[in-house]
């Protein structure tokens, strides 16, 4: 009897830890697209400060991600090896001119699970204003991939910011567009 009482319990132990779901905390990633000129080229980033708080409760996807809020730190915005350039136009122009010294603050209003894949509403908040965007996420094995489209104009000062960056950087030829593509990646536990 006893042996079955343990192998019940180790049955359920295995069971709920399987159910579990969590990040890896060193694989989160958040990245971003912007797109210049008028052949809405693309430039890609990421931010390297990025503060994020889950849910404890690991029981599903939604709980976890449930209320979850993350800051990002403008100012570590990285355009890649070799663009330096680029990435003082962004951390030192742009982001400056858009929020000032404010740090981006993302807000999870809503999950919506599927099989492998689902939509996440996201709270993106600058200063007092603030926009809702989606993020339609997928998992791959242990792969978590979450992508939506932030427009900046839902910013009042978007348009100047997107002026100065064109101003500063040549190679935007006088278009820096208000698109910004968003990918959150990070592996499961």
């Amino acid at each position: 009897m006893k042996k079955v009482i343990l192998g019940l319990a180790s049955s359920i132990i295995l069971a709920s830890s399987l159910d579990a779901f969590s990040f890896k905390k060193d694989s989160l990633k958040l990245t971003f697209e912007g797109y210049k000129t008028d052949q809405f080229i693309a430039t890609a980033g990421e931010f390297t400060d990025v503060t994020y708080n889950f849910s404890k409760d690991t029981k599903s996807l939604e709980s976890y991600l449930s209320k979850a809020k993350i800051v990002v730190k403008p100012s570590s915005a990285f355009m890649g090896e070799g663009n330096d350039l680029i990435t003082e136009n962004i951390t030192k122009v742009f982001f400056p001119t858009l929020l000032g010294k404010q740090d981006i603050q993302v807000n999870i209003q809503n999950v919506v699970v599927g099989d492998e894949t689902g939509l996440i509403s996201a709270k993106v908040s600058i200063g007092k204003e603030s926009t809702i965007i989606p993020l339609r996420y997928t998992i791959d094995g242990k792969k978590f991939t979450a992508k939506g489209q932030l427009d900046l104009h839902n910013f009042k000062n978007a348009s100047k910011a997107l002026r100065a960056l064109s101003d500063v950087a040549p190679g935007h030829g006088n278009i820096s567009w208000s698109l910004v593509d968003l990918s959150f990646n990070a592996e499961l536990e």
